[in-house]
């Protein structure tokens, strides 16, 4: 059974700011080793870093004043879904266009992002160029993530969360629609791919992680790929946060960005408060469900999305997950009708470079773009 949505607004109780600022108050930032020129970041995030951030937080950050825009500038509801045994509390954004030729389009944001990442996207529901597909945005939050409650019970992964998405955009009136998906948001919407591909007619994702090519049937393109480093460095030097949440949750974050991107600090505080608030550790167990058996990433990468679901990929030179095109075309799906390789940008181009990003998802969601390629004799659709 599910309940009908409900509007949402922010309206953290003082007794809990109270709590927040009394630890930003009383932190303590332990001091770190002197590193040579360049080596400032080989430990993890210097003191000289953090302590301006901490002496911010302190002074000037005002989180009334993030949540006053939060509020204004996003539509936010919660729905009861069922799934699994549980009743999940959904938040989630949904702005509606007012085009009749809208599409659906559903945002799925990955660990430590949040449903603010999706922004600029909401444009799109009114574009200037009134020939441009227009669409309906819907952005969920994760299960456990910030304002979502957390599932009670272990065992709630990657297929369940997929279904939940799935059920809320059912229960919102759209049964075929298209997607976004980054970090853990790719991996739950390829699962929704995977589950109901009658009903995810097109997904972009810009966070490329899937098995080698099988020996025997691609052996050229293993080959190619024994040369490539970015994935084996990544697991080997910058993998310790997902080692420890996978078998011990605990909220460590890791940003992977170019280098001249630099996180405003306003940015940074905010998604904090986003977790701290919902007063959960549910977002970290993510990690650990990843990793089982019985639904977790391993039961996902075996399987290759299906040609009823058109695919657009953009890889950023920054992000932690690589993967070649002839590699994805391999073991990752049947119909991958666009790839970029982008010139910058990481594991958050919706705040690194927005303006590209969305244009990628717009240009790669468009029925536009399918019937171009159906007339160049691509899978119909």
């Amino acid at each position: 059974m599910s309940s009908s949505p409900k509007p949402f607004k922010l309206n953290v109780s003082s007794e809990l700011l109270d709590w927040v600022t009394d630890r930003v108050n009383t932190a303590r930032v332990i001091p770190d080793l002197t590193h040579p020129v360049g080596k400032e970041w080989d430990d993890g995030v210097p003191t000289s870093v953090i302590e301006p951030l901490v002496a911010y937080w302190r002074t000037t950050y005002d989180w009334k004043k993030m949540e006053k825009r939060i509020n204004e500038t996003f539509k936010m509801f919660t729905v009861d879904l069922e799934e699994a045994g549980e009743t999940i509390s959904l938040h989630f954004v949904h702005h509606r266009s007012e085009r009749k030729d809208a599409l659906p389009l559903i945002f799925a944001h990955g660990w430590p992002g949040n449903f603010t990442e999706v922004e600029h996207i909401l444009k799109l529901t009114a574009p200037e160029d009134p020939k441009a597909q227009a669409f309906h945005v819907v952005a969920p939050s994760i299960p456990g993530f910030t304002l979502s409650s957390s599932p009670t019970k272990p065992g709630f992964g990657i297929s369940k969360m997929a279904s939940v998405y799935y059920k809320l955009m059912n229960v919102l009136g759209y049964e075929r629609f298209v997607g976004q998906g980054g970090d853990w948001g790719s991996f739950i919407l390829r699962s929704l791919a995977l589950q109901y591909p009658s009903c995810l007619i097109g997904l972009h994702i810009n966070f490329i992680v899937t098995l080698p090519p099988k020996p025997l049937r691609n052996p050229i393109t293993l080959f190619w790929l024994a040369t490539r480093q970015k994935n084996a460095i990544f697991l080997k030097e910058e993998n310790g946060y997902s080692k420890i949440q996978g078998t011990k949750p605990q909220t460590i974050s890791y940003m992977a960005t170019d280098e001249d991107f630099v996180w405003d600090a306003d940015v940074i505080i905010t998604w904090t408060m986003l977790y701290l608030i919902s007063c959960s550790a549910g977002n970290a167990r993510i990690y650990k469900e990843g990793n089982s058996e019985s639904d977790g990433t391993s039961m996902l990468l075996g399987s290759k999305i299906s040609k009823e679901v058109a695919i657009g990929v953009s890889s950023f030179p920054k992000d932690v997950g690589y993967a070649t095109k002839w590699w994805a075309e391999a073991t990752l799906a049947e119909n991958i009708i666009t790839w970029k390789e982008h010139p910058k940008g990481g594991h958050f181009p919706s705040l690194e470079c927005p303006d590209e990003w969305v244009q990628r998802i717009r240009e790669t969601t468009s029925p536009a773009k399918w019937e171009e390629l159906l007339k160049a004799g691509r899978p119909k659709l």
